[in-house]
C-alpha cells in the first residue's frame, strides 16, 4: 500500500528516487507506469504492474467500443509511460509528462492507497490544503462513517481480517 508523503529532487538527467517505502509497496517490482491524473488535478498518478493488472481487468469489463472505455484506455493506458526502475530505485520522468505537471527541480510523491502520485510541491500545498477542507466536511465524514461501518459488518462476516487491539499492558 502507497502511504505517506516524501518529497524528493529531480537530478540533472531528469532521475527521481522512487521512496523505499514506495518501492516495497510495489512487491520487488521494477515497472512503474506513470500517466497525468484524469482528474485534472495537475499531478502525475502512477503505480505498479499490480495496479495496471487491475486496470485491465477493470477496463476489459466495459465494452470494447464504449466512449467510457475508449477515453480511460486513451487517457490510463496509452497515455502512460511504461518506466523501468535502476537497482538504485529511480527512474527518468519523461519530459512531456514533467510539462504536464510542471515538475521541475523539486517534486512530492503521494501515497494513494494502490497508486501514488507526483507534484509539484506547490500545487501539492494547495490541493491538500483544499483536500483538508473536503475531508473535514459533514458528508465527507457521513460517507467515510457508511463504509466503514460496512467494512466492519463485512469484517464479522470473514471478509476481512479483525485487527488485534494492543493495550500496551504487555510487558
Amino acid at each position: 500500500m502507497f502511504v505517506s508523503t516524501y518529497e524528493s529532487a529531480i537530478d540533472a538527467k531528469g532521475r527521481v528516487s522512487i521512496p523505499a517505502p514506495f518501492r516495497a509497496a510495489l512487491g520487488g517490482g521494477t515497472r512503474i507506469f506513470l500517466w497525468p491524473a484524469l482528474d485534472g488535478s495537475g499531478c502525475l498518478e502512477g503505480g505498479g504492474e499490480a495496479l495496471m493488472a487491475m486496470y485491465r481487468a477493470t477496463l476489459t469489463r466495459l465494452a470494447p467500443q464504449s466512449e467510457v472505455r475508449k477515453a480511460l484506455v486513451t487517457r490510463i493506458i496509452a497515455g502512460s509511460a511504461d518506466l523501468k526502475m535502476d537497482e538504485t530505485g529511480r527512474i527518468k520522468l519523461p519530459e512531456d509528462l514533467c510539462k504536464a505537471a510542471d515538475l521541475t527541480d523539486r517534486i512530492k510523491f503521494a501515497g494513494n492507497i494502490d497508486s501514488f502520485q507526483i507534484w509539484n510541491p506547490e500545487k501539492h500545498a494547495a490541493f491538500n490544503s483544499a483536500m483538508a477542507t473536503a475531508a473535514a466536511a459533514p458528508e465527507t465524514l457521513a460517507a467515510f462513517g457508511r463504509a466503514y461501518s460496512e467494512v466492519l459488518h463485512q469484517q464479522g462476516a470473514g471478509a476481512y481480517p479483525v485487527p488485534k487491539l494492543v493495550d500496551g499492558s504487555e510487558g
